[in-house]
Formats: C-alpha cells, sequence, structure tokens
C-alpha cells in the first residue's frame, strides 16, 4: 500500500519530471535508445490532451506534409527539328515537362535537342509556332503559356548576341499562369527600321510572340525580352496597332493579349547648325557636341569608341576648316531647291485623288499607293495584287482582294483616327505584268470618291522635273520632285550611279518591288513604254501617280534598280509606265472593260 502511494507522487512531480527532461535532452548519441524507451514510458503515462496534442504534431510533420503535396502540373507540346542533315528531320518529337519551367528548359531535358544544340554550336535556337500558337517564340517563355496541341519548328541561326544577354533570355519565370500576357510583334519597324538582333528574322511577314507579366510596362517587356536593338532602352518609340492606334511603350502590357503590333521609332532632334560667323571658341565647342553625338547616336561602336574620338579630333586638327563647317556649307548646297507656287497649286488638287492601300490577308500584311482614275475605279500596281493574294489561286483573286483590301484617300497624318476607308469589290478584270498596272473597283460606302484624273493625262516630259505623288515607306502622302532621265540617257545614268555606289563601299543588287532580272535591266534602257527618273521614293510608294509641271497625269511610279548603302537603300535608276501606254493596252487588250470604264469614249484627250 505505502508503495502503491509513493510511486504516482514520483512519477507526477512536475519539478522532477522536467528535471528528468531536461537529464534526456543531453544524452549522448550512443544512449539515445535507452533514452527513447524510456520517453516513450513517461509519454504513455500523460493526459489524453497532451497525447492529442502530440498526435496533431505528428501528422504535420515535414515528411506527412510533403507526401500530401499536390505534383505539378505538366504540359505537353509538339516539336520538329527543322534541320536538313538530320535522319529525323520532320519528325515530330512529344515533349511533357512541368509547365512552370522556360520552353528552354524543357528542350533540354531531350537527347535529340542536346545533340542538335552541341552540334550547332556559336548558333542560336529559333522556335516558330506552327500549330496552336504563332510566331517566333522567346526560348524563356513557360510552358503554361503554350495552348494545349501546340506544334512548334525548330531552327538555328548564327548568334549575334553576347552570350550573358543570352543566358539572361533563358531565366526561368515564377508567375501563375493567369498572370502572363501573350501578344505579337512584326519583325519589321516602322521605315523598314531593323529593330532585331538576329539579321534571318528582318523579313516582311514574320512576327515576333512575346510574352509579358501583368502590371510591367511595355517597355521593360520588350526590354527583358531579349531580341531587340538597342532602341528599346531608350524612350523614343511605341507601338502601332490596326494604323490608328497608338499605345505609349509606358503603358501596362494587360490590354494587349493577342493583338498584333508593329514598333514605331521616332527620329531624335538633330543638332542645330550654329552661325559660320561664331567665334572659333564656340565653333570648337559644336564641332565636340557632334563627335559626341556621332558617337552615342550609333551603340555599336561602343567598342570603338575611343579610336573614333582619337580619329576624329586628330582630322579636326589637320584641317584649316572644321569638318563640321564644311560638311554644313556642302550639304546646303546639295539640298537647295525651289518649286513654283502654280506647280504647287497643281499637285495639290492632284494629291486629293491619291489613296493608301492597304492589306492583311491572314496576318500577310503590306502596303502601297494607288490613285483614283475615274468613278469607283483605282490604279495600282500588278504587282502589289500579286502580294496581296499570295498563294491564292488566281480564280480566287477577286475574292480574297476584296475581302483583305482598304483604301483610304485621307492618310495626311498620323495616327489615322478620322480617315474613311472604302472596300473594294470582287472584280479583278484588267492587269499586266510586262506593264506592272492593275485596275480595282471600290464599294461605295456614303462618302464621296475623290475627283479621277483621267482628264488631266499628259504625254512624258523630254527632261525637266517631274513629281510623284504617294506613301514611300507606308508613311503619310508626300511628294517628290525627281529628274526626268531621258531615253538614250539612260545608260550612261546607270553606269554613273553604278560607279558612284561602288566607289562609296555599295554592294550592287537587284532588290525591286517589282521581281526584274538582269536582263529586264538591259530591256530597261530601250524600252519606250517607261520613264526613267531618279527619285528617294520606295517600298509603299509602288502605284504612285507621277505628274509634269502642269499637273498632268503622266506615268505611274512601279519599281527600280537600287542596292544597299550605309544601312539604308541608294538608287542605281527608277521607273514606271506611262500612262499612255497603259491605256493603249488596256484598249487592245480589253476593249469591253475599257469602254465600260471611260463611258464609250472614242480616246482619252492627252
Amino acid at each position: 500500500m505505502s508503495y502503491k502511494k509513493r510511486k504516482p507522487q514520483i512519477l507526477f512531480n512536475a519539478r522532477k519530471n522536467k528535471k528528468i527532461n531536461d537529464y534526456f535532452s543531453q544524452v549522448p548519441k550512443e544512449d539515445q535508445n535507452d533514452s527513447t524507451i524510456s520517453q516513450a514510458k513517461a509519454e504513455s503515462r500523460k493526459s489524453p490532451r497532451d497525447l492529442t496534442n502530440l498526435q496533431d504534431q505528428k501528422l504535420l510533420s515535414p515528411k506527412k506534409i510533403q507526401q500530401d503535396q499536390t505534383p505539378p502540373s505538366l504540359k505537353t507540346i509538339t516539336f520538329t527539328l527543322d534541320v536538313n542533315f538530320r535522319k529525323n528531320r520532320n519528325m515530330k518529337h512529344t515533349l511533357t515537362h512541368n509547365e512552370t519551367n522556360s520552353l528552354y528548359t524543357a528542350l533540354k531535358t531531350l537527347t535529340a535537342v542536346k545533340e542538335e544544340i552541341d552540334s550547332q554550336q556559336g548558333k542560336e535556337m529559333l522556335v516558330r509556332g506552327i500549330e496552336g500558337i504563332e510566331g517566333y517564340i522567346n526560348l524563356g517563355m513557360p510552358l503554361c503559356c503554350f495552348p494545349e496541341g501546340s506544334h512548334v519548328s525548330i531552327t538555328f541561326s548564327q548568334c549575334k548576341r553576347e552570350p550573358e544577354e543570352h543566358k539572361q533570355l533563358l531565366e526561368p519565370q515564377d508567375q501563375a499562369s493567369t498572370n502572363y500576357v501573350l501578344f505579337y510583334i512584326h519583325a519589321i519597324g516602322s521605315k523598314k527600321k531593323t529593330i532585331l538582333k538576329c539579321g534571318e528574322l528582318h523579313k516582311s511577314g514574320n512576327k515576333l510572340c512575346v510574352f509579358g507579366v501583368k502590371g510591367e510596362t511595355i517597355k521593360d517587356t520588350l526590354r527583358k525580352d531579349g531580341r531587340f536593338c538597342s532602341f528599346i532602352e531608350s524612350d523614343h518609340w511605341k507601338l502601332i496597332n490596326k494604323l490608328d492606334t497608338i499605345i505609349e511603350n509606358t503603358q501596362p502590357v494587360d490590354e494587349l493579349e493577342g493583338k498584333l503590333f508593329q514598333v514605331h521609332t521616332e527620329l531624335r532632334k538633330k543638332l542645330r547648325a550654329t552661325s559660320v560667323t561664331q567665334d572659333s571658341q564656340s565653333e570648337n565647342k559644336n564641332f565636340h557636341e557632334l563627335k559626341d553625338y556621332i558617337v552615342d547616336e550609333y551603340p555599336t561602336l561602343k567598342t570603338e569608341r575611343e579610336k573614333l574620338r582619337a580619329y576624329i579630333k586628330e582630322e579636326g586638327k589637320k584641317r584649316k576648316k572644321k569638318l563640321y563647317i564644311v560638311h554644313k556649307k556642302n550639304f546646303g548646297k546639295l539640298t537647295k531647291n525651289s518649286t513654283s507656287v502654280k506647280v504647287l497649286k497643281h499637285l495639290s488638287k492632284a494629291s486629293d485623288s491619291v489613296g493608301f492601300l492597304w492589306w492583311n490577308n491572314n496576318g500577310n500584311e503590306g502596303c502601297a499607293t494607288c490613285f483614283v482614275f475615274q468613278g469607283l475605279y483605282i490604279f495600282t500596281c500588278r504587282h502589289v495584287i500579286t502580294d496581296v493574294v499570295g498563294k491564292a489561286e488566281q480564280s480566287e483573286w477577286a475574292s480574297v482582294i476584296s475581302q483583305c483590301v482598304k483604301v483610304t484617300f485621307g492618310y495626311e497624318e498620323f495616327p489615322l483616327t478620322d480617315a474613311i476607308f472604302f472596300d473594294v469589290k470582287p472584280w479583278f478584270e484588267i492587269s499586266d505584268t510586262d506593264l506592272d498596272y492593275a485596275v480595282l473597283e471600290l464599294k461605295e460606302n456614303g462618302h464621296q470618291v475623290p475627283a479621277g484624273l483621267y482628264n488631266g493625262i499628259g504625254p512624258v516630259p523630254v527632261n525637266g522635273l517631274i513629281y510623284i505623288i504617294g506613301h514611300p515607306d507606308g508613311e503619310k502622302k508626300s511628294t517628290d520632285g525627281c529628274t526626268v532621265v531621258p531615253q538614250d540617257n539612260r545608260e550612261r545614268k546607270c553606269e554613273e550611279n553604278f560607279q558612284a555606289r561602288e566607289a562609296a563601299g555599295c554592294h550592287f543588287s537587284t532588290s525591286f518591288v517589282s521581281m526584274y532580272t538582269q536582263r529586264s535591266f538591259q530591256e530597261l534602257l530601250h524600252n519606250t513604254n517607261v520613264v526613267t527618273y531618279d527619285t528617294t521614293f520606295f517600298g509603299g510608294s509602288s502605284g504612285s501617280p507621277v505628274f509634269d509641271s502642269n499637273g498632268s497625269l503622266v506615268a505611274m511610279h512601279a519599281a527600280g534598280f537600287t542596292c544597299p548603302y550605309q544601312g539604308g537603300v541608294s538608287n542605281i535608276i527608277e521607273f514606271g509606265p506611262t500612262m499612255e501606254s497603259i491605256l493603249a493596252n488596256i484598249k487592245e487588250n480589253k476593249e469591253p472593260c475599257y469602254n465600260k470604264i471611260f463611258g464609250n469614249q472614242e480616246d482619252i484627250e492627252m
């Protein structure tokens, strides 16, 4: 009896239990087994409430939590290794991976991709969407951004990016799938400007798939993308959507989902010239400002910055007159020109009939110029129509044109917020590939179509100035006065221009809107159906009307022989079919249509 009374007093004495616990907590490792048994005995005597708490603690142990976690979501896509020298080319591969990882991380888990990367050292992987997703895809994009059933194609291109830039591009993202926004950017910026580091992507029709996180700005998203040139660091650019909407780069990406944009870069204000009469100290200051401007304007010269500075400084010392002043005077001489008010009035009236022709054929976008000839009938170039319809069968051309083409005559300022667009009827009966012309018919929309130019047709002047009105590079309507190159002087003029471009380091190429051959270049010299001239109007100006000094319509601007020059385009010679030859061709080959358009007139007054 006395034993039973003493036993509970010893076991449930709180102070003694505390000392026992303290003691067991210091038991050496080799004695842990014995202490564990003793501890278990002590716990077996604890109250029901203590045991319940102990069970809850065991349920929340790290091992149990890890077992109860939901496994990561997986995403499956297919891809094709589009390389000519591999036996498995054109074979589809299946990739299943954690959807929170990047595309690149997932691809590198496959042996076929790793082998391809190893064999393509020094080149950059390009991934293009074929099904489910469009455009060239950022390799750092998480798999959760890919729609189900997506299929992509993998190619490789010469890499011009620095290794650190490429590494940054592939950094994994850590966002919920609902936080991402996918949108698209044209590979070519406005004014045909190069905006991408990868030259292979700089092709008409290409677009980039860009992903951003909700809340971040457009500028930050494109900067982190890694594929854009250094202009992205400045504030002098914006996005354009459907020609009539400007979105500043400071705006968030939240509302861009699924939309296609073009990057529009602005020209910085050029350093203003100062008076020649300034003293030498001020002149020297301006020279150094110009020197700094030249160096800073081109980021690609960073590695040669100091060499370039030293060279310009040395050249400045050698010359008695500063280089800046010489250029300034010479530039003034070359660009000085004047046009009579009478000619300006003629051109102003005629310009109302000049239209901006724009098309979007399932992502194939482009623009050109056109002009009203009579009533609802407009002229443009035949090669423009070829660009519009793409690979469609010729029997479908009229339908495709009607669905894709729009015309406005009010593109004189940007954006086109108040512009009125006309659709085109599904009618395509008059065109010619040799003379490169086509006739379309506008649909009535309740608005007045500008007056036609058929009453003011004239012969091509033998020499002097002619004037082109159009939309060069898809820009707002403008006029270019250019010198006529007479037929007997064409060959000499081409040789002079060609030699001048070669001396300046220009590599000759026949890169013009319509696909002419070297033989065509020779035929052009003796072609009486075209007028030749010098102009700065290139892409987007095809179909522009050409006028003489009296405002008479004499030709339609079609194409030219050009070569790349200092990052731009330099001309050899440009040309367009005369209106006399176009109308004669229509009357000879399409007389019923000719009579329909001109109201059975015997001849057009010249």
